[in-house]
């Protein structure tokens, strides 16, 4: 960084502390208490009072503490871990309330036991606070007299009030019978502590204090400082700036200091020296727009990549509001070039991999169906295909199937994982009773970690402890130690809550241990060992307090993370807490803006980074306000700042002029090769439906006939369309099959009983859909589908008489059509072509000739089979039609002209034009297509068809015309290769 640089804050106190009391007897320094905001800052401190003496000098050090710290060390207590107190406060409310249940508990727990926290560390008169929310106050407060008396609900909620005090003051006795209390309760204790002391004449004088670099004070803090202050044994050093400490600035940052500047009297120099670090120092302001929330980690990397080869001497800050953010910035950091950081702020468990195994295990677990047994009460659950793939696809269980795989003595349980996955695409399992799946993963002890029925805390405890001994034997090499210690957090986590719950009576449903899990894992971080005092630091905004660097880089600053959205974090009412002036939201707005523009004040670079509107998963695109007042109010008044307003974009490589973007995107050119594999294709044979493929999308017909790619099985929870279509065909052919046997007509007479047979017949074809599966026919949508299906087919049979006469005469049912077509190939000789289909129904017409009837369960309209567009075009622009449009209209068309031409060809007997049956269109009746316009003047229809068959031939064995792309969109949506070709 460039000379000039301002001195830190704590380098300033350092020095000012060695002139006051360094220089003195040498007990006056060691005797001296100094109190800063955090932990980071006493180390920042005790190393600029290093920094500071003259080299070789001998120095006694201050006592050096962080606030908490030195308020419960004053209080002589220890605080209570978060698990035993909620414990502890639900066996008091247990006993005032003995109807209580611990799932309902849990909910709110953590926001009580916050309260009370919240109570006790700004000193609030507890009684008033409770007799406020008793329910006398409420229903006068409310206005609720003409509360009905059968209102239990509203009377048990005012009766829960009025305890409230009892179990406050029966934990208060608790804590203190055993020295142990809550972060709050030892604010408390602290200060009683001191006011006894100080009035006690017997007692020695209290140690010298000075408070450092403080920001918003709680009422605790503020009593402790007053009283020290009162007793001529304090003094206090604020970093303050006037940008915001003036008393007409609307800067919601000084709010609080300006009250201390003025209540206790401090003098100007107290509270930062006056100096415009804001308005009158030089800095280099950019805001650095995103397109979204996970690019923030790689711009982060550059950034910090860019101060260190500009200024390798500078102290660099990466903030993190969000704590999301921190993963994603330690992968984006370039090793190479920042080798040396330390992060501050620890890992919340809840960001971690591990967490989000534990997670999709408990959405297996909760999202699967219990089938009840009246006999045990329990039943046998029935998990979701999709919680468990998931399941089965986390990272961790890969690694740990890896490691499984390269046991030479486990030959059984090789590609276990796999093999369970794989078997429930096979079997079509929407629903895997749990001792199914046992079975498929051949009872290994992963699979029943994973699986095995959870009734109860001691269950999932047991699945726990299971799983990490399982996976500790994959992460104990040293390429794994942050996996291992998550591992470790997840096993310490685990224990701490069996030893709670192990001499309870009362055992947790799944759900509650799940809610009261998650709440510790949400308090529980993973630590980073680091250099304390490296020049690149990761941390978040709380933990900057005091402390000041040349370089800030501070991301997510958006509006609803920089500062945080408003949220009630109690359970007191807005008033309860504005009547006794307890910390709302609005404080914690004021306490953000603080450490935002403190950190800003010796900063000569400054990176701001948000994310621009309208990016998946922001909830608001708008920019934080600190920005929008850095803009608007600072730059103003500083003419030394530069503000630069970015938007950060993906570097591609530029396109040279006239050459076109996508050009060689999958473009497969026909060479030798490639010919011969399509001339191998259509020897063996081609459907109507594969050559619509290749109109359509060439590309999409070599992925499916040449290259033969499989797509991908998935379990079909409800009939897909196909499958619909499918199921409706075969009941149809069930339906009809005696007639064909039996060389019997279908007469008006047999209407009523095929009516009578359908619902089975569409049971039966459900059924024989979903043979083996475990999705089944009767419950959910399939049912719905089923009961379409019956009225479908019945609406079908009764206007079988109107729309296509009878009696019917059926010839063939589901009959197999072929067609060998001989086209001469420029420069390979004569290729016979096979074409090959197979029709739903062949009839038998009066006059002998043969009508093939395919089934659509779609809408077709009669409209959709005229190529012509009823004589508006010629019978050559109707072929081109038929030869190369890619429409849906077209392929219905070439669909039927090809069946009939494959029936001529099959029979050797006339045929009469093709027809469909849309079973959504079913008044319509059948629908023709058209193809007199092949024929204009009596030409053989085979003959025409076949030499129209080899246009289409040659163009897929023209060498000039690649297999590619096609360029309608549209026709991309539910193809299963879309995926390879990025569409």
């Amino acid at each position: 960084m460039p000379g000039g640089a301002p001195v830190s804050f704590l380098a300033g106190v350092a020095r000012e502390l060695l002139e006051r009391y360094g220089s003195g007897p040498l007990d006056e320094l060691s005797d001296l208490v100094v109190v800063v905001p955090t932990r980071r800052a006493v180390v920042y401190l005790k190393n600029e009072l290093a920094l500071a003496l003259p080299m070789g000098a001998p120095l006694w050090a201050p006592r050096v503490a962080a606030m908490e710290d030195y308020m419960v060390e004053l209080a002589g207590v220890q605080v209570e871990e978060p698990i035993a107190l909620q414990l502890l406060l639900f066996d008091l409310l247990k006993h005032i309330d003995t109807s209580l249940e611990f799932d309902r508990f849990v909910g709110w727990a953590g926001l009580l036991l916050s309260d009370f926290s919240n109570l006790d560390q700004n000193l609030a008169p507890t009684h008033k606070v409770f007799e406020y929310l008793s329910q006398a106050k409420a229903l006068e407060r409310w206005n609720l007299e003409a509360l009905p008396e059968k209102s239990k609900a509203a009377a048990h909620s005012f009766s829960f009030w009025d305890q409230l005090e009892r179990v406050y003051l029966e934990l208060q006795r608790r804590m203190k019978a055993t020295s142990l209390a809550y972060p709050g309760l030892a604010y408390r204790l602290a200060v009683e502590k001191l006011e006894k002391y100080l009035l006690d004449p017997a007692a020695a004088e209290v140690a010298r204090h000075v408070f450092v670099g403080l920001g918003n004070l709680s009422k605790a803090e503020e009593k402790l400082i007053r009283l020290l202050i009162g007793a001529g044994r304090a003094e206090v050093r604020f970093d303050a700036d006037p940008f915001y400490l003036e008393e007409d600035s609307p800067n919601r940052a000084g709010q609080h200091l300006r009250r201390y500047f003025k209540n206790w009297n401090l003098p100007r120099e107290h509270m930062g020296g006056g100096t415009e670090w804001l308005r009158g120092q030089p800095r280099h302001v950019r805001y650095l727009g995103v397109a979204n929330p996970s690019m923030q980690g790689k711009l982060a990397g550059q950034l910090l990549a860019e101060a260190r080869r500009q200024y390798p001497d500078a102290t660099v800050a990466v903030v993190l509001p969000d704590e999301t953010l921190l993963l994603p910035v330690l992968h984006g950091l370039p090793p190479d070039e920042v080798p040396d950081y330390n992060v501050t702020m620890g890992l919340s468990f809840q960001a971690t991999p591990l967490f989000n195994l534990v997670d999709l295990l408990f959405e297996v677990h909760l999202t699967g169906i219990r089938e009840g047994s009246a006999e045990t009460g329990y039943g046998v659950p029935r998990y979701h295909h999709l919680a468990v793939t998931k399941l089965l696809g986390h990272p961790f269980l890969r690694r740990y199937q890896q490691w499984l795989d390269k046991q030479p003595d486990q030959p059984q349980y090789h590609g276990v994982l796999d093999q369970v996955c794989r078997e429930i695409v096979r079997l079509n399992a929407v629903l895997l009773p749990a001792t199914e799946l046992l079975k498929l993963g051949a009872h290994h002890p992963l699979i029943e970690a994973l699986f095995k029925t959870w009734d109860n805390c001691d269950d999932i405890i047991r699945a726990c402890h299971a799983l990490i001994d399982l996976l500790k034997q994959v992460y104990a090499d040293k390429q794994s130690g942050i996996e291992a210690e998550y591992l470790y957090l997840f096993y310490t986590l685990i224990k701490q809550l069996d030893s709670a719950f192990d001499c309870r009576e009362q055992r947790l449903s799944v759900r509650s241990f799940r809610r009261f899990l998650y709440e510790q894992m949400g308090r529980t971080r993973l630590p980073f060992s680091g250099e304390p005092l490296a020049d690149v630091q990761v941390m978040g905004l709380l933990e900057t307090r005091a402390l000041d660097f040349d370089h800030v880089i501070i991301l997510s600053c958006n509006e609803g993370v920089l500062p945080a959205p408003k949220k009630a974090q109690s359970l007191f009412p807005y008033d309860v807490l504005t009547e006794f002036k307890l910390p709302t939201y609005a404080d914690a707005e004021a306490i953000t803006a603080y450490n935002f523009w403190r950190l800003l004040q010796r900063a000569q670079r400054v990176d701001l980074v948000h994310v621009l509107p309208g990016a998946e998963g922001m909830k608001s695109g708008e920019r934080s306000r600190f920005l929008l007042q850095l803009q608007n109010d600072l730059l103003p008044q500083n003419p030394h700042m530069v503000l630069e307003d970015l938007t950060v974009s993906v570097a591609t490589a530029p396109t040279p002029m006239g050459v076109d973007p996508y050009e060689g995107d999958l473009i497969l050119e026909k060479d030798e090769e490639m010919l011969a594999a399509l001339r191998g294709v259509l020897e063996r044979n081609i459907s109507p439906s594969r050559l619509n493929d290749f109109l359509a999308c060439s590309l999409r017909f070599y992925f499916s006939k040449v290259a033969r790619f499989q797509e991908n099985e998935a379990v079909e929870e409800t009939l897909e369309a196909g499958s619909f279509g499918t199921m409706v065909h075969a009941a149809l052919e069930n339906l009809m099959l005696p007639f064909e046997q039996d060389a019997r007509h279908i007469t008006a007479a047999d209407i009523p009983e095929l009516l009578k047979l359908v619902p089975e017949e569409v049971r039966k074809a459900l059924r024989q859909e979903e043979t083996e599966k475990h999705a089944r026919p009767d419950e959910g949508l399939n049912h719905v589908y089923g009961q379409v299906a019956v009225r479908l087919i019945s609406r079908y049979l009764e206007g079988l008489e109107q729309n296509e006469g009878l009696p019917l005469r059926l010839f063939s049912l589901e009959k197999d059509l072929a067609a060998t077509v001989f086209v001469d190939v420029p420069g390979s000789g004569r290729l016979a072509v096979r074409l090959f289909g197979k029709a739903d129904r062949v009839d038998r017409l009066p006059d002998g000739r043969l009508r093939v009837v395919d089934y659509k369960t779609g809408l077709v309209e009669a409209n959709d089979l005229n190529l012509t567009n009823r004589g508006k075009l010629t019978p050559a622009e109707a072929t081109e039609r038929l030869l190369g449009e890619a429409t849906s209209s077209a392929d219905k068309v070439r669909q039927l002209w090809l069946y009939r031409l494959m029936l001529a060809s099959t029979e050797k007997r006339e045929t009469e034009n093709t027809a469909i049956v849309s079973m959504r269109n079913l008044d319509k009746g059948l629908l023709s297509a058209d193809l007199d316009f092949l024929t204009p003047n009596g030409e053989d229809f085979v003959r025409v068809s076949e030499e129209l068959m080899s246009k289409i031939v040659l163009r897929i064995l023209d060498p000039a015309e690649p297999i590619r792309k096609t360029d309608d969109l549209k026709k991309c949506e539910y193809c299963p290769y879309r995926g390879i070709c990025a569409r």
